[in-house]
């Protein structure tokens, strides 16, 4: 029987192993492999009801068909009851016992595919909700009415909220009033994936308000149980979002003070001078410019310098109307906007206010600092009636403020556009002067009052223009300084002066001591101090006879560092005067602690003594104080025998004017030392 039911199986194609009793076919089961046994119940060494028990007992997973001679209704069900999948009762059809052994090994075969499944399922389940859990982003599902259905835990690091919390809250709740209406549109009216941005307010987090950018899509199995309507996946954007707004912001603001810029006042600008072509109306441009503002730059350092501007932009914006536009073009340069203005009286009115604002001390570290500045005002349609023509002659009109003594504000004249081209042709004849080593040096000689005998002089510095003749240090100075010049011409004036020095030393003829004037920007440069020794002794000139002329507005900003840098320069031995004295920030406290060596009186002191009229308290007072405090005394700009005894009486024995020469080419100045010379060696 088995024999033949081996030949059968095998006739078929399948793999068979026969066992002679229960305890090899345990043995062979145990081994694995087996698909489908074939059970008699009646075994050799024991019965195949025990034998099912054992199978079930040791988890052996195989199925078995109970092929029996036992027809008796309870067998076939005990024999199904300890584990048997199918049972067929001896004699049995070929064909049936066939088709029962192709339906054991199906069941197997879909058993086996199931829990492939199953596995794979459980794979993929935990794959994904690893990968829901672990993204960075909010993972949700929505019902019908928008509400969560499932939310991943990264919902309560982005917006305080659970995923428990959130289950059954409506995602229009949470978003803000202003997004919400939005949001509810795309949610009810679009159809399949969709994007939209919102912002949720977040539950006791750092950053109150969140920018997500949403996908959502419909869930595409249409079951009854099946709540989910919309798989959603949001993306917290905030830092993204706070970058381009802070990239849009600087794109029209000045990073130092937060002021619009160019661009943005510009806009404005537009804007404004449509307003005012429908409505009548003018509109004015006002360009400010800080005087002297890189002098207290360089003296207290850009980081201070910067905290100057910001102050600066706070003050204006003081006196500026909530309509009004205040911006930061760049270095010390400012531009204000006023629309909406019914007369240049106006303008004028507010400008006044804006140049008093900034007259009044600022503190910088407890340091009191003085600036002032220079307005011009180009009004619209009278001025321009375009954006470029308006800041060019407001821009024009400030320069010419400037040219008449800074500190105020002026308003652009047609004749100004004149002036402002000749200004630029100025600039670019200096610079070619400069290059081309143009300028010359004159010398004015200083005596001594008794005897008339030339002790020094001062270096002043002139300009034999090739065409124009010799223009005045005051037509050409000031572009000078304000196109940044000022160092390098300075340089050649210090080098010029020890050639001169050292050329008269090798021909016999020495004096006490060579001024030069140094604006005080100058005098805050490190590199200006070793280059103004280092180029003394490399003339081989004495040091003590090398003075440098300070004006009293280079101590507005600092004194203690100017008066550090001056003491460094009279260790080395140049000397310091301190020009045009009582002209402007006069005050003892400096010169008692600053290494000053030389006061000279201002001409303009001078030129007000006059014959029956001498006596001058104020010239009276230079005088005294320089006695007292032990500095040599110089005036200047005497011009008459009345104005040299005056001063001579009141012990003023240095004098430098016209009555005792002009200023004067180097040749004429040496002719005039040997004339000296010749006369009192007779």
């Amino acid at each position: 029987m088995r024999e033949s039911l081996c030949l059968l199986l095998r006739g078929r194609n399948y793999d068979v192993r026969a066992c002679h009793d229960g305890q090899s076919a345990l043995e062979q089961l145990m081994a694995g492999g087996v698909d489908l046994m074939l059970l008699d119940l009646h075994l050799g060494d024991m019965n195949g009801l025990d034998l099912l028990g054992m199978i079930r007992r040791a988890g052996i997973d195989t199925e078995v068909l109970v092929v029996s001679g036992d027809t008796a209704f309870d067998s076939a069900v005990c024999a199904l009851r300890s584990g048997a999948s199918d049972y067929v009762c001896k004699p049995y059809a070929v064909e049936e016992l066939m088709h029962r052994v192709e339906l054991a090994l199906q069941r197997r075969s879909l058993a086996r595919a199931n829990l492939a499944m199953a596995l794979q399922l459980h794979t993929s389940e935990r794959m994904h909700r690893s990968l829901v859990e672990a993204s960075p982003d909010l993972i949700f599902t929505l019902d019908e009415r928008f509400c969560f259905t499932f939310a991943n835990e990264r919902s309560h690091g982005l917006i305080g909220y659970s995923p428990q919390e959130l289950l059954g809250q409506s995602l229009l709740d949470l978003v803000l009033p202003v997004d919400a209406e939005r949001v509810r549109y795309v949610l009810e009216h679009r159809t399949g994936q969709r994007a939209i941005e919102f912002r949720i307010v977040s539950r006791g987090g750092e950053i109150a308000e969140r920018h997500f950018e949403a996908s959502l899509v419909p869930v595409a199995l249409d079951l009854p149980q099946l709540s989910s309507r919309l798989y959603g996946v949001a993306r917290d954007v905030t830092d993204k979002k706070h970058a381009e707004h802070r990239m849009a912001y600087l794109a029209y603001h000045d990073l130092l003070t937060g002021l619009p810029n160019r661009a943005l006042f510009r806009d404005r600008l537009g804007l404004a001078i449509m307003q005012a072509k429908r409505k009548g109306r003018q509109v004015a441009v006002l360009f400010v410019d800080l005087d002297r503002f890189k002098l207290a730059n360089d003296t207290f350092g850009h980081i201070k310098g910067d905290e100057l501007l910001k102050q600066v932009g706070q003050r204006l914006q003081c006196v500026l109307r909530e309509c009004d536009t205040l911006a930061r073009l760049g270095g010390d340069e400012f531009t204000i906007l006023l629309p909406d203005l019914s007369g240049k009286e106006d303008a004028a009115l507010l400008a006044g206010k804006l140049v008093k604002e900034v007259a009044a001390p600022f503190s910088i570290d407890g340091d009191d600092v003085f600036l002032t500045v220079s307005i011009g005002i180009a009004v619209f349609p009278d001025d321009g009636d375009d954006i470029e023509t308006l800041l060019r002659h407001a821009d024009i009109a400030m320069y010419q403020v400037k040219a008449q003594g800074k500190n105020g504000f002026g308003f652009f004249l047609p004749v100004m556009d004149a002036a402002a081209s000749q200004r630029l042709r100025m600039e670019n004849e200096v610079r070619r002067a400069l290059e081309l080593e143009q300028f010359e040096l004159y010398y004015q000689p200083q005596v001594e009052f008794d005897s008339r005998r030339i002790i020094g002089c001062e270096a002043l510095i002139r300009w034999p223009h090739p065409t124009r003749g010799l223009v005045p240090p005051g037509a050409f100075l000031g572009v000078i300084e304000e196109i940044g010049l000022m160092k390098p011409l300075t340089y050649w004036v210090i080098e010029r002066a020890c050639q001169t020095l050292r050329e008269w030393k090798l021909a016999g003829l020495e004096l006490s001591r060579m001024s030069v004037n140094v604006p005080p920007e100058l005098l805050v440069d490190d590199d200006f101090y070793d280059y103004l020794i280092a180029t003394v002794d490399r003339y081989g000139i004495r040091r003590q006879s090398f003075e440098i002329e300070i004006t009293e507005n280079a101590f507005i900003a600092d004194q203690q560092a100017m008066s550090l840098k001056l003491a460094g320069l009279a260790e080395e031995g140049i000397r310091v005067a301190i020009d045009d004295f009582g002209t402007q920030y006069s005050s003892l406290s400096y010169l008692r602690h600053l290494p000053v060596t030389t006061l000279k009186i201002d001409q303009s002191f001078v030129r007000e003594i006059e014959a029956g009229k001498e006596d001058s308290p104020i010239v009276r007072a230079i005088v005294a104080i320089a006695t007292g405090l032990n500095l040599n005394l110089v005036a200047e700009g005497v011009e008459t025998e009345v104005q040299a005894d005056y001063l001579g009486s009141l012990g003023a024995v240095e004098m430098q004017g016209y009555l005792f020469g002009k200023p004067m080419p180097a040749s004429d100045f040496r002719r005039l030392l040997h004339q000296e010379a010749a006369v009192m060696s007779v």
